[in-house]
């Protein structure tokens, strides 16, 4: 369910350029209805990896991941594991982007 998750999003990220910004990793939290559409707004849950050269660029990097969450909603996943994905976290790094 994961990797399905992870195939949908990915094409859809497009991080931000700039100093450093690849070792930013924002992690996105969001719900799903039970038709694989999103339940309210994706929210970010945390980052890491931010420092004084790529500090600018951190809150661009969430924006772009809730975006992209955004972007590849709604979902298709098996109803019968709608309690296993109802709630979904996914990081979001240079790596996702590749």
């Amino acid at each position: 369910l994961f990797s399905a998750i992870r195939r949908k999003v990915a094409p859809q990220w497009q991080p931000p350029s700039g100093p450093e910004v690849e070792q930013i990793v924002t992690r996105i939290r969001f719900r799903l209805n039970s038709d694989g559409s999103l339940s309210g707004r994706p929210s970010v849950v945390s980052q890491s990896g931010v420092n004084d050269t790529n500090r600018a660029q951190a809150g661009r990097h969430g924006e772009q991941a809730v975006r992209a969450v955004q972007l590849a909603a709604p979902f298709d996943l098996p109803a019968e594991y709608y309690e296993a994905w109802k709630t979904v976290t996914v990081d979001f790094d240079w790596k996702l982007s590749q």
